[in-house]
């Protein structure tokens, strides 16, 4: 009888240390997931007011006049890290035949840098979904969703959504687009306008049965609902989500889709291109499915514009087919927009560029793909530059997040960047690696096996068995994955025009916002503007005007007194 009872007393004593040990580690689990914030939207956009006004004190801001912003264009190089960055810029300068290592991109001349940090709320490493909702509303998020903060739930859409720098922009009166390579329901241009848990639900058949009733697909959003139905531009892909699809002429070989990029058809029957025709009801809205039909159009006077170019994603600029029915550049896409955007006598426009497909190669180890998308980008923020006024204009060109890829080795100066990156008479190894990916495979022997014996490079394909100058040629990643992962370094963000100031430091993604709100005198920031004040800006046009009239009477005065003393000297 005793033994049984301490028998039981001892099993219940384990019981309680085995909780006790499960609550220690769920303890710790907490300290190691649970952010010590509250991290709803009001957290974010406090903590986004709060860096703003402290970049506001700083000496330089606090003499300066406030400015304010027309137009802001937002250009997003997705996935577009500083190694994407550095090596981009030297790949740009060796396709002109040059060393590339001195080359610049268009933004590195801009005057203000910064550094953005890219965690999603729930994810040391993000996803677009998140980022891009940060960048766009303000608001930081968790991993997978769009324009809605961190509470949202399968219940509570209406409850969590957050509303996006085009929701600002169009209650100002601005007109809104938006340009990519991607599909346009796809995470980053999705973000603009959209509203969802899950960000691959971009077209009814993604949307699970049981909440078809209570969530809209993205497709849906966009056609329906604000501000996706008053966006004036919206060019990229995705004819599929839309119930649109044409016959889409490039081999599928050459689309590189990933292993986690499916498409999505229409199962409702719906052709939301239609529809979207209907809906804006104005003999001035146009409809472009090939670079022929987006040449046809006329960009001075269509106020309405929708291209959707391929089924899926855009392809690659290495391989798009550049015939009149074919798929226009991003850069062609960004002059069209802007084109329809920049109206005489109107409050300003607000344009997200994104260069989706940059991601998109990185996934599958293209590291030329990569390289060739970070070039267009810039050729499309070229193409802004000498369309806009810098003094009326901002424009940020940033990433979302980075990727797994390397830039290392010792290569010599001028040594194409897609090389190797050793010195000669050494095994050779490539100057771009991944840190995982799908590239693993493609470099391993099929029936190598490792041992803790094969210290050699025995079980390895020698480079120069590899065709490297293929499209489809991946570089050596270290761990196999069938998608190779984001990375979750800081981000660069280069500024210039009205606001470009405020681009400083290092800061939360979600102030790049906050940047746009209060140089664009619209959204959270706005009131912390003075130059949104109507009463201020007609009292310093007035102080200008009287400034430039004082200016220009001690100019004559001068002038007439140096010709004075020029006479007597003669």
């Amino acid at each position: 009888m005793v033994f049984s009872m301490c028998r039981c007393v001892l099993l219940l004593l384990s019981g309680l240390l085995f909780v006790l040990i499960c609550d220690i580690d769920r303890a710790q689990g907490a300290s190691i997931y649970k952010s010590p914030n509250l991290d709803d939207a009001r957290y974010w956009r406090r903590n986004a007011a709060s860096y703003l006004k402290k970049v506001l004190t700083y000496d330089e801001n606090r003499r300066m006049i406030p400015a304010m912003a027309k137009n802001i264009i937002i250009f997003v190089g997705d996935g577009m890290g500083i190694a994407s960055l550095s090596t981009g810029r030297i790949f740009k300068g060796q396709r002109a035949g040059r060393s590339g290592e001195e080359e610049q991109l268009s933004f590195d001349n801009f005057p203000n840098t910064g550094m953005s940090k890219t965690y999603n709320t729930d994810r040391q490493v993000p996803d677009s979904a998140g980022t891009a909702t940060a960048m766009f509303s303000g608001i930081k998020t968790k991993y997978g969703v769009l324009g809605v903060d961190f509470t949202i739930t399968e219940t509570n859409l209406e409850a969590a959504k957050v509303p996006s720098f085009m929701d600002w922009a169009q209650a100002e009166g601005k007109r809104t687009g938006i340009v990519t390579t991607t599909r346009v329901t796809h995470a980053t241009p999705a973000a603009c306008y959209a509203h969802t848990i899950n960000r691959n639900y971009e077209c009814d058949a993604k949307v699970p049965v049981n909440l078809k009733k209570r969530i809209k697909d993205i497709a849906r959003q966009m056609v329906e609902d604000e501000p996706g139905r008053n966006l004036r531009v919206v060019l990229g892909g995705g004819r599929n989500h839309f119930g649109a699809s044409r016959p889409t002429h490039l081999k599928p070989e050459y689309q590189f889709q990933g292993a986690m990029e499916k498409t999505c058809i229409r199962t409702d029957g719906r052709n939301l291109v239609e529809e979207w025709l209907q809906r804006t009801n104005d003999s001035n809205a146009a409809y472009a499915w090939k670079t022929s039909d987006l040449k046809a159009v006329d960009l001075d006077k269509v106020e309405y514009l929708l291209g959707l170019f391929n089924d899926d994603h855009l392809s690659y600029d290495s391989v798009r087919d550049r015939s009149p029915d074919g798929e226009p550049s991003l850069s062609e896409m960004t002059e069209a927009a802007i084109k329809v955007l920049q109206r005489p006598n109107s409050p300003g426009f607000a344009l997200m560029v994104e260069g989706g497909r940059i991601d998109h190669a990185h996934h599958q180890n293209h590291a030329h793909l990569a390289l060739a998308e970070v070039v267009e980008l810039d050729k499309a923020v070229e193409t802004a530059l000498k369309m806009v006024d810098l003094d009326e204009t901002l424009i940020i060109v940033t990433a979302d997040h980075s990727h797994a890829m390397t830039f290392n080795g010792y290569p010599d100066r001028g040594n194409d960047i897609l090389g190797f990156g050793n010195r000669p008479n050494a095994t050779p190894y490539e100057t771009i690696t991944y840190a995982n990916g799908p590239g693993f495979l493609q470099h391993r022997w099929n029936s190598s096996v490792l041992t803790e014996e094969s210290t050699d490079w025995a079980t390895w394909v020698k480079l120069d068995q590899l065709n490297r100058s293929e499209v489809t040629y991946r570089h050596l990643s270290a761990f196999p994955l069938p998608d190779e992962t984001h990375g979750g370094e800081d981000v660069a963000v280069f500024a210039s025009g009205p606001g470009a100031n405020l681009v400083r430091g290092t800061f939360e993604q979600n102030y790049i916002a906050y940047v746009m709100s209060y140089a664009g005198c619209m959204g959270p920031a706005k009131h912390f503007n003075l130059a949104c004040d109507d009463d201020f800006r007609q009292e310093y046009t007035k102080a200008s005007s009287a400034q430039r009239t004082v200016c220009s009477i001690a100019l004559v005065i001068v002038f007439l007194h140096a010709i004075v003393r020029l006479v007597r000297q003669i």
